[in-house]
Formats: C-alpha cells, sequence, structure tokens
C-alpha cells in the first residue's frame, strides 16, 4: 500500500511508552523491574505483528516473526550478561540468528540489478565494519572470531535491506532500511560500550536505537505488498 493508502496505526504511542518506561527503568538501576519492561519491547511488537501481519505470505509472516522471536531471546539472555559471560555468547548467537532471518526476509523481495547505488552501499558497508573492528579488536580476546561473523551478517542483513529498493513501496523500503542502519548503530555502541570505553548514557542510546530499529522493520515489513 502507498503511504497515502496507509491506515493510522495506534501502536506507535503505546509501543513509545513501552520503551520510555524501558529507558527509564534503565537509567536508574532497577535491574528487577528491568527483568519485566525489557523483554516487553519485543513482545509487543510480536503481538502487533502477529495481529497485523497476516495479510502477508505465508513465509514473510513466518521469517518476521521468527526474527522477532530471536531479537526477544537475545534481549533475554543479554540482560544476565553481567552474571556470566556464557549469557552474553548466548544473546550474540540469537541476534545472529536473527539478522540471517531478516536477510533471508529481505532477499525474498530483492532487486536483481546491482547498480552504482548498491555498489556504493556495500563498499561504505564494508568500510564501517573494517573500521569498528579495528576499533575494537584489542578487547575482543576469544570473541574475535564470533563478532567478526557478527559484524559481516550484520551488514549482509543491511545490504539485504538495500536490496529492496525497487521492488517493495517506497514508504517500506526507508522504513526497513533506515532499521537496519538504526540495528547497526545499536550494536555498534554496544560493541564499543563492552570492548574499548564507556560510552556516556550507553543504555539510553543501545536501546533507543534498537528499539527504533526493530520497529521500523516491523512496520516496514507489514507495509511491504505481498501478493
Amino acid at each position: 500500500m502507498s503511504k497515502a493508502n496507509r491506515k493510522p496505526t495506534y501502536f506507535l504511542p503505546l509501543f513509545t511508552l513501552i520503551v520510555l518506561i524501558d529507558l527509564y527503568v534503565g537509567s536508574i538501576g532497577d535491574d528487577a523491574m528491568r527483568h519485566f519492561t525489557k523483554p516487553l519491547i519485543l513482545i509487543s511488537l510480536l503481538v502487533y505483528f502477529a495481529i497485523n501481519g497476516r495479510k502477508l505470505g505465508k513465509p514473510t509472516y513466518g521469517l518476521m516473526l521468527m526474527a522477532l522471536f530471536f531479537s526477544w531471546l537475545g534481549d533475554a539472555f543479554l540482560m544476565y550478561d553481567g552474571i556470566l559471560s556464557n549469557y552474553f555468547v548466548a544473546g550474540l548467537l540469537s541476534f545472529l540468528l536473527a539478522h540471517v532471518v531478516y536477510a533471508i526476509l529481505f532477499i525474498r523481495k530483492r532487486n536483481i540489478p546491482f547498480s552504482r547505488a548498491f555498489w556504493l552501499v556495500l563498499g561504505l558497508l564494508v568500510l564501517y565494519g573494517g573500521f569498528l573492528f579495528f576499533q575494537i579488536q584489542a578487547g575482543l580476546g576469544a570473541l574475535k572470531i564470533p563478532v567478526i561473523f557478527y559484524v559481516a551478517v550484520i551488514l549482509f542483513m543491511a545490504l539485504a535491506a538495500f536490496g529492496r529498493k525497487g521492488k517493495v513501496p517506497q514508504y517500506s523500503f526507508n522504513l526497513v532500511f533506515w532499521g537496519a542502519l538504526f540495528f547497526i548503530a545499536s550494536d555498534s555502541i554496544l560493541a564499543i560500550n563492552k570492548f574499548l570505553i564507556d560510552v556516556p548514557y550507553s543504555h539510553l542510546l543501545i536501546m533507543g536505537t534498537y528499539s527504533t530499529a526493530q520497529y521500523l522493520i516491523t512496520q516496514g515489513v507489514l507495509d511491504q505488498e505481498d501478493p
């Protein structure tokens, strides 16, 4: 559907409220309350998509639910990162699977021609990924190989999102591609904060960009006009 024909959604104000509550709870260090507020972000998106995504084809519907589920699982594991280091690896694996599923979902709506813009975006993503890895590699230790793989997958996911250009309505393309970029921003801040330096207001920056990414991708997929 075109932007002009889209029905207004009343989910965004509710979602924004959920995110703001989680940001506040995290900023005051209420870990017990965060066990409720943080998972609620993805749960709300799962419910929203499950209700409104039935108009899409079954593959799109199933893949999107799977990606949101793996993201929720990643959130759950990362809440316990400070207790046991294995939880960080489990969270990393969960988000890796989410990005793989997102990439598969986006590739299904790819636009085959490799335009100049495609190669430009590919080059910029590779340059950024290399620069980020160079900055954090000293602090990675045994996680160096897994992080290389993770960075490659999330960059491929963003490239797959760009590959939808011309194959879906422009509004859907914009939402999903910007969502992928916000995802890269969120993971970059998280990586810098964990492996390089303490980032001021890291909780607000990470969760703000992450929540924005997940919402934009979810709404963009809902608007992509499956047959």
